[in-house]
C-alpha cells in the first residue's frame, strides 16, 4: 500500500511540487531516509534510483539529474520492490510527458499527471 508520495525539484524537500500526505504527517525516521537518499543521488554520492527499508516501510527514490526532479514512494514493506520502482518509472516518464516545464510545473496540473498512474501492486489485487 502507498504510504506516501512526493516530487521534489533539485532539493526542495521543504516545498515538495507534489505531497501526500504532507512530510510532517510522516514518520520521521521515514522521510529523513528519503530525503537523504534523494539528496546523495543528487550530489553524485548514491543511486539515482534505490530502495531501502526503514521499520516497516519501503522508502523508494528516483532522480532525474537532467531535469532535477525527483520522485520518492513510501509503502509498506508487502509491496514487491520490484513494484515500487516500476511505479516509479512509470510516474516519472508520465511526468515528463505531461508536464511542459518539469522544473517549474504548475502544482495543480501535477496532481492530475499522479493520480493517472495506477500502482503495479493495486492492479495485481484486482
Amino acid at each position: 500500500m502507498l504510504i506516501g508520495l512526493y516530487i521534489f525539484v533539485d532539493d526542495d524537500f521543504d516545498d515538495p511540487v507534489y505531497a501526500d500526505p504532507r512530510p510532517a504527517d510522516l514518520d520521521e525516521d521515514v522521510w529523513v531516509a528519503g530525503c537523504e537518499a534523494v539528496q546523495d543521488a543528487i550530489d553524485e554520492e548514491g543511486e539515482i534510483t534505490g530502495l531501502k527499508k526503514v521499520g516497516e516501510s519501503l522508502v523508494a527514490w528516483r532522480v532525474l539529474p537532467r531535469t532535477e526532479v525527483s520522485f520518492l514512494a513510501i509503502v509498506t514493506d508487502d509491496v514487491k520492490p520490484a513494484s515500487v520502482q516500476a511505479y516509479l518509472s512509470l510516474l516519472a516518464r508520465r511526468y515528463l510527458d505531461e508536464v511542459d516545464e518539469p522544473k517549474t510545473p504548475e502544482r495543480d496540473g501535477v496532481a492530475d499527471v499522479v493520480v493517472d498512474v495506477i500502482p503495479p501492486w493495486e492492479e495485481e489485487d484486482e
